[in-house]
C-alpha cells in the first residue's frame, strides 16, 4: 500500500511539472474533451495537487504506523484540502481584473512636451504620458513649435503620429 501511495504522489507531482512546462496544451486537451464545464475543478493543477497530496500524505501516514484505513482517510483529506487550495488559487488568477488595453485613440486630449522642434508643415517629436508610460510620437502642428513647448494632442493621424496644438499655459 505504501508503494501505491508513493506512485500516486509521484504521478501528482509529475502532472504538476508537466502542467508547468506544457500547461496550455494540457488545458487544451481537457477543453477538447469538454470536461471543463466544472469551473476549473478538472484542471491539471487541481488534479495534480490532489494526487500529490493524497499520495505523499498517505505514504507519510503509513510510515508513521497508522492503519491503512486511517492513512487512506487522511490521504483523501490532504488531497481534498490541496485540491481545493489549487482550485481557489486558479480561480482567483482567472478572475483577476486587469486594466484596459491602451489605444492610440485614447491620446486625444493628452498633454505633452515637444522634444524635437516641429517645423511648419513638417514632423517633429513629442513625448506624452499615456497609461503610466512615456510615449514618444511623431507630431505635426498648424504652426512651428520649439522644443520644450507644452502641447495638447488634438488628433491621432496614425499609430505613431499625432496632430498637436500649443497648450497655451
Amino acid at each position: 500500500m505504501e508503494t501505491a501511495f508513493l506512485v500516486l504522489g509521484v504521478l501528482g507531482v509529475g502532472l504538476i511539472v508537466v502542467a508547468l512546462v506544457f500547461g496550455e496544451l494540457l488545458d487544451g486537451l481537457i477543453d477538447a474533451v469538454h470536461l471543463e464545464s466544472s469551473g476549473g475543478l478538472l484542471s491539471t493543477e487541481v488534479i495534480g495537487s490532489f494526487l500529490g497530496a493524497l499520495g505523499f500524505g498517505g505514504w507519510l501516514l503509513l510510515r508513521a504506523d497508522f492503519s491503512p484505513g486511517i492513512a487512506t482517510l487522511g490521504a483523501l483529506s490532504a488531497g481534498g484540502v490541496m485540491g481545493a487550495a489549487a482550485l481557489a488559487m486558479s480561480r482567483s488568477l482567472l478572475r483577476m481584473r486587469t486594466d484596459a488595453t491602451p489605444r492610440t485613440s485614447d491620446l486625444v486630449g493628452t498633454i505633452g512636451t515637444v522634444i524635437t522642434r516641429i517645423p511648419d508643415d513638417g514632423l517633429g517629436e513629442v513625448a506624452v504620458t499615456h497609461a503610466g508610460h512615456r510615449v514618444k510620437l511623431h507630431a505635426r502642428a498648424d504652426a512651428a513649435l520649439s522644443a520644450g513647448t507644452a502641447v495638447v494632442v488634438v488628433d491621432v493621424t496614425s499609430p505613431t503620429s499625432v496632430l498637436v496644438t500649443e497648450a497655451g499655459f
